[in-house]
């Protein structure tokens, strides 16, 4: 059995006598090997719970027969400091009282493991460390011994000097270069063990890494590191590596299997793998295989397991092992804002109606609550069937169709609409869906009560890049949308084209100041302003717009009310900053205006809101609390605007 790379001891050879003699490196291979590894794991004690970590530090819970102690740590280079007692469990769990002298001495034979791999993450392989419990080593106290109450622990590291690379080789190494491995971040040109440069554990385990990952991109997948040798040498304070990595032989992907299916058909989920036998084998295709089966929003988990041995015919088995979801689901939600008032919504969604991941969503929303009185609100109800894989696997049916009523200070609206949609995956971030929709709808406008039946061919194409859907701190949020539509009643035909496009600029390294700007610009072309239902129209103002005017009160008008308009332009702009972990502040600024014609006329009037939120980080996106102030306010705007809600404005 071939065993993963990362978990073969390596070798080492001591050169010269170390200067230390407490804990020091250089006397075993496994042991710097192991350290090594462990070097390359993030060790950290258990998340505490949700609300502990959003109101405060979590009360330690009583141990039994808990043996108390006292620390005093103590680091001669101050620089590591912090370094070394994030890597100590004495240190980290100090306010958690080990159960009894059996638990503390555990706690403290196993610190010299965790700390000496620090010190070989710093690249320090000459240091002592120096553990005492009750003035004595651990390992001298009888597991049943009585310690003082607190028991005195005392630690000191002397992390010794900072060793460099000396002689580094690399055997069986991919000698050619990919331009398409560069750009992902795999040129082996630099692989940070040059003579020279601090030898960081990490940085060997990294380069390991790098090789096998670039063999594996490479059709490879039992590339892996034959043997590891790191000799350390006390007297000049190197380290020799050398790396012999084994590529194994090339392999395409051979029988694509599942299991843990239930509900659904196993020959369903093989297809929407988009795996073929035959086919090269890649990492990133087995990963695109894994996104498309999470996408069908079936599995609560997907992991890809490779078989250990190629087959006869030296191809690689893949199996996913899956775990199914519940099939039903409801939920709710809720907004506010001072201007809009209210919304409710509540949704219930089958996930797998046949066992090839068909869905329908139930959806309910009432909103204006508190803003109109309450036969002027506004209802909607809709029903969605999604049918995953109709011609390939990254494309889906949708039906969809929705009756609602809304009554907004610019018109009142009752409409029925029924859709048929077909929607692509063209890459992670490019999806594009394109159908054919009627709509039956009246409505009370500025123009008095007119009547429509429109025949439309909605097209949309979105690229989403970003890294956070609700706290974005890089990447690109764009769309642009076409309906060509005709109305059945009037003969008027006219096309309505609408981009809008955001992106996210972090100032710093840690993101704690990001620029976030968001445009958009809209058309109508063909039709008179009458001609267009009001619904389509542009209306700008209220939350997702330009915040401080009234909801939908920003556009041309006759007399008192607003028209909407036959093109736009808008923009916003925001910056986030964090005060501290959990609390953050955006100013921003919105603008923008709404136009009677097709063409934007930008020496019209421009219409500007801006304000300051609060920001309140949560683990499941942050909350928002914004007020706004219309800058040139209009008949109906308020003096100030509040918002509400979870995740950024844009």
């Amino acid at each position: 059995m071939k065993r993963s790379p990362f978990l073969r001891p390596g070798h080492l050879r001591p050169h010269g006598r170390p200067d230390r003699v407490a804990a020091h490196v250089g006397r075993y291979a496994t042991v710097l090997a192991l350290a090594i590894l462990a070097g390359g794991m993030n060790v950290a004690p258990a998340e505490a719970s949700f609300f502990s970590r959003l109101f405060g530090r979590e009360e330690p819970e009583p141990v039994p027969d808990a043996q108390p102690y006292t620390l005093d740590f103590k680091v001669t280079d101050a620089d590591l400091e912090k370094t070394l007692q994030a890597a100590s469990n004495l240190y980290s769990e100090r306010d958690r009282p080990p159960p009894g002298t059996t638990g503390l001495l555990a706690r403290a034979r196993g610190d010299y493991g965790r700390l000496l791999a620090a010190l070989y993450r710093e690249g320090r392989y000459g240091g002592t460390i120096t553990i005492l419990v009750d003035g004595r080593p651990p390992d001298s106290i009888p597991i049943d011994a009585t310690l003082p109450d607190p028991a005195p622990v005392t630690v000191t590291v002397d992390p010794g000097p900072l060793f460099t690379f000396g002689k580094v080789r690399i055997e069986g190494a991919p000698q050619t270069v990919d331009p398409r491995e560069e750009e992902a971040n795999l040129d082996l040109s630099d692989l940070e063990i040059e003579p020279g440069a601090p030898a960081r554990s990490g940085r060997i385990l990294s380069a390991e890494q790098r090789v096998v990952t670039v063999w594996r991109q490479r059709g490879h997948p039992k590339a892996e590191i034959a043997s590891r040798e790191v000799v350390a040498d006390h007297r000049t304070n190197t380290v020799d590596v050398t790396i012999v990595a084994e590529p194994g032989p090339e392999a395409p992907i051979g029988a694509v299997t599942v299991t843990g299916t239930r509900r659904m058909v196993p020959e369903f989920v093989v297809r929407q793998t988009g795996l073929k036998p035959g086919e090269p084998y890649d990492p990133d295709t087995l990963d695109k295989a894994k996104k498309r089966l999470l996408k069908l929003q079936v599995f609560s988990s997907v992991s890809i397991q490779e078989a250990e041995f190629l087959d006869e015919l030296g191809r690689l088995p893949v199996n996913f092992a899956l775990a199914e979801r519940k099939r039903r689901v409801f939920g709710a939600g809720a907004s506010y804002s001072t201007v809009d008032g209210a919304t409710v919504e509540t949704y219930w969604m089958h996930r797998n109606l046949f066992g090839r991941a068909e869905s329908l969503r139930l959806e309910a929303e009432v909103s204006r609550l508190g803003s109109q009185s309450y036969d002027q609100l506004g209802y909607r109800v809709g029903a969605t069937f999604v049918k995953p894989g109709i011609f390939d696997p990254d494309t889906d049916l949708n039906v969809s169709a929705e009756a609602k009523q809304d009554t907004l200070e610019s018109y009142q609206e009752r409409s029925a609409r029924g859709e048929i949609a077909l929607a692509h995956q063209f890459s992670d971030a490019l999806t594009g869906k394109a159908g054919i929709a009627v709509e039956r709808s009246r409505f009370d406008d500025a123009f008095g009560i007119s009547n429509y039946l429109l025949v439309s061919l909605p097209a949309q194409l979105t690229f989403d890049s970003r890294n956070d859907k609700l706290n974005p701190t890089k990447g690109i949020n764009a769309a642009i949308a076409a309906e060509p539509f005709h109305d059945l009643r009037s003969d008027a035909t006219a096309i309505l084209l609408d981009a809008t496009a955001a992106s996210y600029l972090s100032i710093d390294a840690d993101d704690r100041f990001v620029l976030a700007g968001r445009i958009g610009l809209g058309t109508i072309a063909g039709a008179d302003l009458r001609e267009v239902p009001a619904d389509r129209r542009f209306y700008l103002g209220g939350g997702g717009s330009i915040r401080g005017y009234a909801y939908r009160n920003v556009g041309p008008r006759i007399g008192d009310e607003v028209t909407g308009g036959l093109s736009y332009w808008e923009a916003s702009l925001e910056l986030r900053a964090r005060v501290t972990n959990t609390i953050g502040i955006v100013p921003f600024v919105d603008a923008g205006a709404s136009f009677e014609d097709a063409i934007p006329d930008f020496g019209e009037k421009t219409f500007v809101g801006a304000g300051i939120g609060l920001r309140y980080h949560t683990p499941i996106g942050p909350i928002r609390v914004d007020v706004a102030r219309a800058l040139t306010p209009q008949e109906g705007d308020p003096n100030f605007a509040l918002y509400i809600g979870l995740g950024q404005a844009f």
